[in-house]
C-alpha cells in the first residue's frame, strides 16, 4: 500500500516546488509570474506547504571542498538494534557528520562525514568508534558526486504513481 501524504498538491503547487527547489531565493511575485499566480496566492500556498512540512526549510548549500573540507566518505555502520536506536543522538554532536541514516538490512546505518585531511578522517573515525565498541563500520571515500540533492517534481510523482498502478 502506497503513502499516501495528508496535503493533496495540484499542478500549480508542484510547479511552486520546482521552482523553489531550483531557487528558493525567489519572492512570491516572481514565483507566481512563473506559475501564473498571484504574489498572495503564491504565498498562501507556500505557507500551506510550510505548514504540512512539504517545505521544510530553505539554506544556502555550501560547497565543503571549497571551504576546506576535501574529503567526504561514507561509513556503514553495524550494530545490534538497542544500541543503533542511540546512536543517531551521539553521532550529532560530532559536527563532522553532515547526515545519518537508520537502516534496515545488512548495514545498521549509513553516514556521510567531511574531513580536511586523512589525518582528520582518521580522527572523525575515531570518534565514531568511540559510540560503542559493538559497532563495525567500513569506510567508503567519494570519489565524486556526479549529482546529489535531487529536486523532486511532478513528473517523477505521477511516473511513481504509474508504476504502482494507482
Amino acid at each position: 500500500m502506497a503513502y499516501e501524504p495528508k496535503l493533496e498538491l495540484d499542478p500549480k503547487d508542484w510547479q511552486l516546488l520546482e521552482r523553489l527547489q531550483a531557487d528558493a531565493r525567489l519572492g512570491y511575485a516572481e514565483l507566481g509570474r512563473h506559475v501564473g499566480l498571484s504574489a498572495p496566492a503564491v504565498a498562501e500556498r507556500v505557507k500551506r506547504m510550510e505548514d504540512a512540512g512539504v517545505i521544510r526549510g530553505y539554506r544556502a548549500e555550501v560547497d565543503p571542498a571549497k571551504v576546506g573540507y576535501l574529503i567526504e566518505a561514507v561509513i556503514r555502520l553495524r550494530c545490534d538494534g538497542g544500541i543503533c536506536s542511540r546512536v543517531g543522538q551521539v553521532l550529532a554532536a560530532i559536527p563532522e557528520v553532515l547526515d545519518y541514516r537508520r537502516l534496515a538490512g545488512e548495514d545498521s546505518g549509513s553516514l556521510r562525514v567531511i574531513a580536511q585531511s586523512v589525518g582528520h578522517l582518521e580522527a572523525v573515525l575515531d570518534r565514531v568508534l568511540r559510540v560503542h565498541p559493538s559497532i563495525s563500520m567500513t569506510t567508503l571515500v567519494v570519489l565524486q558526486t556526479p549529482y546529489a540533492n535531487r529536486p523532486l517534481s511532478r513528473a517523477m510523482w505521477l511516473e511513481g504513481r504509474a508504476g504502482e498502478g494507482g
